[in-house]
């Protein structure tokens, strides 16, 4: 099935997109064995989780009018940032027909979004999170040098099976680079890093 998701992305993803989610797709077959995840579903979700990103403004308006999607937060109005991981979920479960509630929720959640579904916390979601940083073609330079500068940190954390360091290491630095170039930050960030329990289960 990934070689279909593969030519579906071709049509609707810019290149660099859809290399981007390649990489991803990658880093999440490398740490589904890390951390006991069915590795096909694992790369199922690292290279479906951007699918709805490139869509027009148009287009994603219909998905979010047809999905009935919320916008919780004021910044969630950003859909780059952040309302394209739900828009995302309800795209690829209507367009590829993906049923799987785990790869639905760790797209959805992958941007912070909807902190109320059942897999919010669950290792293949942040896994996607850490992968959708971790890609071997992204390159974080410029006004994105402390994700760069973090990125070791987070990959040592990620591949030792640290799971929960790592989640508080991965809000805490992208709090610190968003707030540093302007950009709004979840509260979802906020209260990962304030309410330790939510990782009683990981």
């Amino acid at each position: 099935m990934l070689s279909t998701y593969t030519i579906f992305l071709t049509n609707i993803l810019t290149p660099a997109r859809l290399q981007h989610s390649q990489g991803v797709m990658q880093v999440m077959g490398e740490l589904a064995e890390i951390y006991g995840l069915d590795r096909e579903v694992a790369m199922t979700a690292g290279l479906l989780h951007d699918a709805a990103k490139d869509l027009s403004p148009e287009e994603q308006q219909r998905w979010v009018r047809e999905g009935n999607i919320p916008v919780q937060y004021p910044c969630e109005r950003d859909y780059s940032l952040y309302l394209h991981g739900p828009v995302g979920a309800y795209f690829v479960q209507k367009e590829l027909g993906i049923t799987d509630r785990l790869v639905l929720d760790a797209i959805a959640t992958h941007t912070w979004c909807e902190a109320e579904r059942d897999n919010f916390h669950h290792p293949l979601s942040w896994c996607l999170r850490f992968s959708d940083i971790l890609e071997p073609y992204r390159r974080w330079d410029g006004k994105a040098h402390i994700v760069g500068e973090g990125a070791p940190r987070l990959r040592e954390l990620a591949f030792a099976g640290n799971l929960k360091e790592a989640a508080l290491f991965h809000a805490d630095m992208i709090i610190r680079f968003f707030d540093e170039n302007g950009y709004p930050v979840h509260p979802n960030y906020y209260r990962v890093l304030m309410t330790s329990k939510v990782f009683g289960n990981l």
